[in-house]
């Protein structure tokens, strides 16, 4: 700990079904024409890994206030979770707050998100060619791959995929300890520093990832590839 700051403990690792939590400020900074909250936890997930952050509104001290952004920051070698209100009117560090988070852009999120874990698994297991990038926001949700797909593989891959959805697989995730992970298989698209939490779909894939995810494969919905077109060395998919 440096200067009164700590890791903001990350509640939507837990639970990713949760919607409200209480929590205390423990720091206020200006940010733009507002201010950036520092809570000792948060179910807020910050834009993160090609996702964009979560929506939602807390109160303090009687006043409401929508939380714009939320970024996942480092303060003197601390990683904490930045929560961005449009005021100046909250002041008081050690002050409880109640946030609540927008239920069903999370969860839509979290459907898309474990949908691309199955995309990504297939294309990887079946043709060779790795996910690198990843952009998921409230409007649109495109995967970039490092190689091209054909028009009976986007056909394969779509069917393949809807397939795994309809077998109501498990799918967790966990932070996997050091030892275990230099033996364990799994796909990542760059390094990770410090721990790793690997998102499993049972049977068909293990991906390093921070985002939070539905329980099961039935939770997915249909699959539909949209929209394919080269894109630099690869091709990028549009869901």
């Amino acid at each position: 700990m440096s200067n009164g700051y700590k890791p903001t403990e990350k509640m939507y690792d837990v639970d990713a079904y949760a919607t409200k939590f209480e929590a205390t400020i423990l720091k206020v900074e200006p940010v733009g024409d507002g201010l950036c909250l520092i809570f000792d936890r948060t179910l807020f997930f910050p834009e993160e890994g090609g996702q964009t952050q979560d929506k939602g509104t807390i109160i303090c001290e009687g006043q409401v206030f929508d939380v714009s952004y939320v970024a996942l920051e480092k303060r003197d070698g601390v990683e904490v979770i930045c929560h961005s209100v449009e005021s100046t009117s909250v002041r008081c560090e050690g002050a409880k707050i109640h946030g609540k988070i927008n239920w069903m852009a999370r969860y839509d999120k979290m459907q898309n998100h474990s949908g691309e874990h199955i995309l990504s698994g297939i294309i990887h297991s079946e043709f060779g060619f790795d996910n690198v990038g990843f952009h998921l926001n409230d409007e649109l949700f495109t995967m970039d791959f490092n190689g091209v797909i054909t028009k009976e593989q986007l056909e394969f891959l779509e069917m393949r995929a809807n397939e795994i959805v309809m077998e109501n697989v498990a799918i967790w995730g966990e932070y996997i300890p050091d030892e275990e992970l230099t033996v364990l298989e799994y796909r990542s698209k760059k390094e990770i520093e410090g721990a790793v939490r690997i998102v499993t779909i049972e049977g068909y894939d293990k991906c390093a990832c921070c985002a939070p995810h539905v329980k099961s494969s039935i939770e997915i919905g249909v699959i539909k590839i949209v929209k394919a077109e080269n894109w630099k060395c690869g091709m990028r998919l549009t869901v």
